[in-house]
């Protein structure tokens, strides 16, 4: 009875290991990224975008590729590529060879040849599809409370909020600051801008803006500005930014003591950040300027330059410098104002 059992415990053990050790032993499933140079990564394809190709190791998390270096991917399971003529296709073997690009698209199919440069994305976002809206921001505050031989207060605070779909994009920006000294204000302003952009293009987009602005030091009760723009996106995707446009807009300034004016401007606006560092360290820029079309002294500029450093899952460090140039402002009024800050925000 007993070496029944025995027998019987011996072949469930080893039924059990028929079924385990080849699972164990199969291996495991990942993407293989050929070098031009003849180095090879494995890992996992995150996306292609711009320049660069995302991809995924186990010993080094996301790393970023330069596609002009990659020669060969091939994937586990087809991924979907989007061409710059927005057409999509599955495939698993994407091949550089000389001037064009070979993509196997399915088993047994020809490859389809492609010039090289037309590989657009790889693994789209849906927005980018054309399904549903991509949401992206920020929030950032700067706060300092002296006590001692001095009393001092400063709040700041600033954010921005960015809905992207194929076709538009609605940008919200917004800023507040607020300066006490023992208790009395020294500084109150805030600004608030509103644009929209609609694509004709990849590139090219026409829209339009609507600008409140208020500084109470500046004897600027409100300023509004609206109108049209036509604008060139150069740049889009996660490493780097760069968009640029122009249009008319008319400017109505309501002060507090000096005459109330309403004029026409040229206006502009730049938009551009970069990473220097990928996921480490961001250069930004982003201005605004309009210039009264009739008096060429009475030219306003709104700028800020700076430098954003990701720390943790979304929490961002700011360094920053703001620099406002307003030519039409009252006499007795500095016509420039510098503003240092160091900032920490979240962003999505």
């Amino acid at each position: 009875m007993k070496s029944r059992k025995f027998c019987l415990l011996c072949s469930a053990v080893v039924a059990g290991l028929v079924m385990v050790i080849p699972g164990a032993m199969r291996p495991v499933m990942a993407d293989e990224l050929l070098m031009k140079d003849g180095s090879r990564l494995m890992g996992k394809v995150v996306k292609k975008e711009g320049a660069t190709l995302q991809f995924e190791t186990t010993y080094a998390g996301v790393i970023n590729v330069q596609w002009d270096a990659v020669g060969e991917l091939r994937t586990d399971e087809p991924v979907k590529v989007m061409l710059d003529n927005d057409t999509t296709l599955q495939t698993g073997t994407i091949r550089k060879t000389g001037e064009e690009i070979m993509l196997e698209t399915v088993a047994g199919a020809p490859a389809q040849s492609v010039p090289q440069g037309t590989v657009a994305l790889i693994n789209p976002e849906p927005w980018q599809l054309g399904e549903g809206a991509k949401v992206t921001g920020h929030l950032n505050i700067a706060l300092k409370s002296e006590r001692g031989n001095s009393e001092d207060d400063e709040f700041d605070a600033d954010g921005e909020l960015r809905l992207r779909r194929i076709d538009d994009r609605f940008t919200m920006y917004g800023q507040y600051e607020n300066d006490r000294t023992a208790g009395v204000v020294t500084t109150e302003k805030w600004y608030l801008d509103n644009k929209y952009d609609y694509f004709v293009s990849e590139k090219l987009y026409y829209g339009a803006k609507l600008a409140f602005e208020h500084d109470k030091f500046a004897d600027l009760d409100l300023r509004t500005r609206f109108g049209p723009h036509v604008g060139y996106q150069f740049f889009e995707s996660t490493e780097r930014n760069l968009d640029v446009d122009v249009g008319v807009l008319y400017v109505d300034d309501n002060y507090n003591v000096a005459d109330d004016d309403q004029h026409w401007s040229l206006g502009w606006q730049v938009d551009f950040d970069w990473f220097l560092v990928p996921d480490r360290v961001q250069f930004y820029h982003r201005h605004t300027g309009y210039q009264d079309v009739n008096y060429s002294d009475n030219l306003t500029v709104d700028s800020w330059t700076g430098f954003r450093f990701p720390l943790y899952k979304g929490i961002v460090a700011v360094t920053e410098a703001e620099l406002d140039y307003d030519g039409g402002a009252p006499d007795d009024v500095h016509k420039t104002d510098t503003t240092y800050r160091l900032k920490l925000g979240y962003q999505w």
